[in-house]
């Protein structure tokens, strides 16, 4: 088994912790007696994926070569040893981020941003699970066949699966365009082809079915490790004039609609979120909380450093985590931050030929909004690679 599988097969379905620190570790000694390095490929992002950056090189590298002093031709002479910077520590040869060259790439137009201070308590919105329901299939299957109308599209053949989790429902439309359906509020578009022409289409049912509203796009990119560049693409609605909790409502679930790698995703409709009773809406924990929790190690994401307590941070915001596998929609601090040794990870992991330079690692936590006083009553759980995102100051070295 090589290092890549070894890596892979330790990353699937599991967050870091001293196990997986020890065995990558592990990896990286046996890796630096060969002669050439190890390098991964490229990596895309993706629905709950973030860029892995491990590296297997040693700190000291010396050249196989002799040169020969001009002024004594027959004396050959071993050069200085040429020094590759290295980070403080090993550990961070094992943490994730994802590269971009401006940290603007992925803060996104969240609408609490530089207004978190506005913010005291937000509502929580239950997930419910249909399985059990009999009207399940006939509920989703209705459902599909309104988003292909929408768009202008044929409803042919479907097939529903059942079972305890959220069911399953895909829709064939005659075009070959495919709409899958993850219980009633996680929807996902395949477009047979020309995926922009669809976008296109939608994005004009958005401003036509959202009167009084505008209709705005939201760009996140970052880069692989080739240079080249991925983004995602989002629109929701928009009303300046609506107090800021109902701005993020919008912003998280009103007609929101996400195309990425030639793909459209809905992760929740706001026409399934009833309005929820006055039990549901929670006082939420400070920003200045929510920094000592990362500070301490103790957050959520497929992001990860070893070194939380000295992250610079970038941006603060509150969103709704609409991530596959949530019992309640509810809000959640992202903060985005970075860490000032990835230059050095950059510049080793970026393939030949690329210039680091321009590239500079990013990371993104998440920490539950709610007063932890009241955490247990409305549970929180993020998932990545399968298996759970969440980080401890037990996983610090």
């Amino acid at each position: 088994m090589n290092s890549e599988q070894r890596y892979r097969n330790t990353l699937r379905g599991m967050t870091p912790s001293p196990a997986w620190q020890e065995s990558t570790l592990a990896a990286m000694k046996e890796a630096r007696g060969r002669k050439e390095r190890f390098r991964r490929r490229p990596m895309l992002f993706a629905a709950a994926a973030a860029v892995l950056v491990l590296a297997v090189t040693g700190g000291l590298w010396w050249s196989g070569r002799m040169t020969t002093d001009p002024n004594d031709p027959g004396v050959a002479r071993t050069p200085e040893p040429v020094v590759t910077p290295t980070p403080q520590s090993p550990e961070v040869w094992n943490e994730s981020f994802a590269i971009v060259t401006d940290p603007s790439q992925l803060m996104g137009k969240n609408p609490t941003a530089g207004r978190l201070g506005e913010l005291y308590e937000l509502p929580v919105y239950e997930n419910p699970n249909i399985a059990t329901s009999d009207e399940a299939e006939e509920l989703m299957y209705t459902l599909a066949e309104a988003i292909a109308q929408s768009l202008g599209l044929t409803a042919g053949s479907y097939t529903f699966e059942a079972g305890t989790d959220m069911p399953w429902l895909t829709l064939d439309c005659t075009d070959s365009t495919q709409i899958i359906l993850h219980g009633l509020n996680y929807r996902r578009i395949y477009p047979a082809s020309d995926p922009e022409a669809l976008w296109a289409k939608l994005c004009e049912t958005i401003r036509t079915s959202s009167e009084g509203f505008t209709v705005e796009e939201e760009i996140l990119e970052q880069y692989n490790f080739d240079g080249t560049a991925h983004t995602v693409r989002s629109v929701f609605a928009s009303h300046p004039d609506v107090a800021l909790g109902m701005q993020l409502y919008l912003y998280s679930f009103f007609n929101r609609y996400t195309l990425e790698g030639g793909n459209i995703y809905q992760a929740v409709s706001s026409a399934s979120l009833l309005a929820p009773p006055g039990e549901l809406i929670y006082p939420l924990r400070s920003e200045e909380d929510a920094l000592a929790s990362f500070r301490s190690g103790d957050y959520w994401g497929g992001h990860y450093t070893s070194h939380p307590e000295q992250a610079e941070i970038l941006q603060v915001t509150i969103e709704y985590d609409t991530t596959e596998g949530q019992p309640y929609f509810q809000p959640v601090y992202r903060i985005l931050y970075t860490q000032d040794y990835w230059d050095e990870v950059i510049a080793d992991w970026m393939f030949d030929g690329v210039d680091p330079s321009p590239y500079m690692g990013v990371g993104i936590a998440y920490v539950p909004a709610i007063d932890p006083e009241y955490q247990d009553e409305v549970p929180y759980r993020r998932y990545f690679n399968d298996g759970l995102a969440h980080h401890t100051p037990e996983d610090l070295p």
